[in-house]
């Protein structure tokens, strides 16, 4: 049925034959497209798009390969593009190559077995210059998705296996050997539709390419055949179904119904479907490196604050226990290092308790800390000598960290131990 009502902000399925185009929205509507003499791709209806394109695989191109390769997941277009080359002399750059590519069961670990389809480069040069076609986001095989979508459940995996796919017109079928897919092919039947001695010479055609394929009489064969060919075929495996050639769907029909989103596509890799936010496409690299310097500079940020704060923390608690240890009658803290350095004699001379030294001394380590961070590890007074340990960026930093030191303090800083550990360095300092 072709439908009449005015289609309005719809996504379509399409299917072409090589001949006609048909096309469906997603209630089942079924819609007639027309070409024009100006360009391959139909006119679609205003305000539709194309959302699902299934192409005839008798006109795109198709060759099985094997390659010494560990995992399917090594294979990309620029090997198979090489092996077309030098096998078969077709140039790669004639072609957009989608694949599929499995590990044989019974192949050993070394090798990758599959096929390559083929999409003519004018056929995606017109796809993604028209407007409404750009946002197909599926690309595929007609008779790739009638096969996958007949495979049977039932099988064991790495059987091998011929499926069949029927329509009015014609026969879809490929071969899938040790679980990988080998061979895929589409007869029809010709003007003369599928006669008794045309059944005859199809069924002796479609048993070779079978056997090229690597297929075995006695393998399964699954799917669905017109009554008058499977009798031809004589199938001892078979597991499909068997139906009227009039009660078949037509082709579009048949490939309309099978409009999943799975399956082979040539929608992949930098030729994606267009959305609405194409126009930022230039710019996404860019972006996405700004946003991830953003987040590192938070990172960092987020990690120095939290340093800082512990060591405040750190720090903190020294003065309080150096307060209780100077002042050990003074229970009450108001500010601990104005009553230290009022008990000391405002920290005047060098003669003062322990407490007032070890505070000017954080005092003078947070000056330098403030003009050259780092990171501090241990720090130490015993007996008027002051340790510090911790981690600079690398030697140059440190040797800057004790020269400040020494300024700051005015006494000479020692450089008693270095581990270079990676890209950091860790050191031990000491001074009296």
């Amino acid at each position: 049925m072709v439908s009449d009502i005015p289609v309005q902000d719809i996504r379509l399925s399409v299917s072409f034959d090589g001949y006609s185009w048909h096309a469906s929205d997603m209630e089942g509507n079924s819609i007639a497209l027309q070409t024009t003499d100006e360009q391959w791709l139909p006119v679609l209806p205003d305000g539709s798009i194309c959302e699902i394109l299934l192409l005839p695989i008798e006109m795109l191109l198709l060759r099985p390969f094997k390659l010494p390769l560990a995992n399917p997941r090594l294979v990309d277009a620029g090997i198979l593009g090489q092996e077309l080359d030098d096998r078969a002399g077709i140039e790669p750059a004639d072609w957009w190559l989608a694949w599929q590519a499995d590990t044989p069961v019974d192949a050993g670990s070394l090798q990758v077995a599959g096929i390559v389809f083929g999409l003519p480069m004018a056929w995606k040069r017109e796809i993604e210059s028209a407007p409404a076609w750009q946002s197909a986001r599926l690309i595929g095989i007609d008779a790739w998705m009638r096969v996958s979508a007949h495979f049977p459940d039932t099988i064991e995996q790495g059987s091998n296996v011929a499926v069949f796919d029927a329509d009015r017109e014609g026969l879809c079928f490929g071969l899938k050997l040790d679980g990988a897919w080998r061979g895929m092919r589409r007869v029809n039947w010709g003007a003369s539709g599928l006669t008794e001695p045309a059944s005859a010479d199809l069924a002796e055609d479609i048993r070779n390419s079978l056997h090229a394929m690597g297929w075995q009489d006695e393998d399964v064969a699954a799917g669905r055949l017109p009554e008058s060919l499977h009798a031809k075929l004589a199938l001892p495996g078979w597991q499909g179904d068997v139906v009227h050639l009039p009660d078949l769907p037509s082709r579009h029909e048949a490939n309309l119904a099978c409009r999943s989103e799975s399956g082979l596509n040539f929608r992949h890799s930098s030729w994606r479907a267009r959305s609405r936010l194409s126009q930022l496409r230039p710019w996404r690299r860019s972006m996405a490196l700004a946003v991830a310097l953003v987040v590192c500079w938070m990172g960092g940020m987020a990690w120095q604050n939290y340093q800082m704060n512990h060591q405040i923390e750190v720090n903190q608690q020294r003065i309080i226990a150096a307060f209780h240890k100077g002042l050990p009658d003074e229970t009450v803290i108001i500010d601990a290092l104005a009553q230290l350095r009022k008990a000391t004699g405002n920290g005047a001379g060098t003669g003062g308790n322990d407490a007032a030294i070890w505070l000017r001394q954080l005092a003078d380590i947070n000056k330098v800390y403030r003009q050259i961070p780092w990171q501090i590890g241990e720090l130490s007074f015993n007996d008027g000598r002051m340790a510090m340990s911790g981690q600079a960026k690398d030697l140059q930093t440190m040797n800057r960290i004790r020269k400040a030191l020494q300024q700051e303090t005015g006494k000479e800083v020692k450089l008693e131990d270095t581990d270079l550990n990676g890209s950091q360095v860790k050191f031990r300092l000491s001074w009296s």
